[in-house]
């Protein structure tokens, strides 16, 4: 049943592109501020001072209640038509944020016209935490793509399906509130808030700084939950290109405690491509020797089809695992 969920789920990610009618977070973010609230006017009154500068208790408690409700709900409800739609309808809210199938859309159209002041701008979007990239040329945008852009189609769907069809809703659930934990996207509800916050005093400084604390933790745990992912998704990387230098970094990486998500699937996708990165050239200028300033974005397509066919190739294992058990 859950293959059966997953091919329908990404189906309608792909004939919709984005899917704001069921992804709605206003819940997060008011389940986020009210225990960020509860949680500092306990410790600020001393009844619970074990919670002290506990992040990771926090998070926990941010994660695993909403997980812990939807594993009631289906218990209670068991089997059925009725299990089927509901986890259906939380693995289509699981799935990432956004149109990325248009704004890669707008980026390679951008770049066929050679309009790179363009190009720039609609980088940002894929980039972890919108930040504004720092590339100065072609070549260094090519760089922070193939920094970003792998995660943000990984974290959008491959983890997702990956923990559903293994461990169940639930923990896609529990990486998908991670995910938005972390995001600049939660943070809205505090913008339109402001003015009420600026009347509480010291009691908004103390939640201030439990987000803060909050925030770093959840990005450790979302890295726990991505370890085995990556690393499963690197190896489908190189059965779909280079396999010998799509491998090579992960032999290096694979039981580092510290290289980001990002950073794994940046070295894999750029072997896999065999394109060399910075970390293997002796300096940068010969690798903006290496990728010239028209072939080095031309290849953002190909990082696309290169993730397409990774992802088409975990469907047919997963079909294969399903026919098979």
């Amino acid at each position: 049943m859950h293959f059966l969920i997953i091919l329908i789920a990404i189906a309608v990610l792909e004939s919709n592109g984005q899917l704001a009618f069921i992804q709605r977070d206003i819940w997060v973010q008011k389940w986020h501020g009210a225990l960020a609230k509860l949680l500092s006017s306990t410790l600020l009154s001393s009844k619970l001072p074990s919670l002290e500068n506990n992040s990771t208790l926090n998070v926990l408690a941010f994660v695993l209640i909403p997980v812990v409700v939807l594993q009631l709900v289906l218990w209670y409800l068991g089997s059925g038509i009725l299990v089927f739609l509901v986890e259906l309808a939380v693995l289509l809210y699981c799935l990432g944020r956004g149109d990325l199938s248009a704004q890669i859309g707008v980026l390679q159209s951008d770049i066929q016209r050679n309009d790179l002041q363009a190009a720039f701008h609609d980088a940002a979007v894929f980039n972890i935490g919108h930040r504004a990239v720092s590339a100065d040329n072609a070549s260094g945008l090519f760089r922070e793509l193939a920094a970003s852009l792998p995660y943000r189609m990984f974290e959008r769907s491959f983890v997702v399906v990956f923990w559903f069809f293994f461990l169940g809703a639930p923990v896609a659930l529990a990486y998908r509130l991670l995910a938005l934990h972390g995001d600049m996207q939660l943070q809205v509800a505090d913008i339109q808030t402001e003015q009420e916050q600026e009347e509480q005093g010291s009691e908004d400084d103390s939640i201030e700084m439990f987000k803060q604390a909050t925030s770093d933790e959840a990005n450790k745990l979302l890295w726990y939950l991505e370890w085995i992912p990556v690393r499963a998704l690197a190896l489908t990387l190189g059965l779909m290109g280079d396999f010998s230098k799509a491998t090579a970094p992960l032999k290096e990486l694979v039981f580092c405690p510290k290289t980001s998500t990002a950073d794994v699937l940046r070295r894999c996708v750029l072997g896999a491509l065999n394109i060399q990165s910075r970390n293997e050239a002796e300096s940068s200028a010969e690798v903006d020797q290496a990728l010239d300033e028209t072939a080095a974005l031309a290849q953002v397509a190909d990082i696309v089809a290169l993730f397409r066919r990774s992802m088409t190739g975990w469907l047919v294992a997963i079909a294969l695992l399903v026919l098979t058990s």
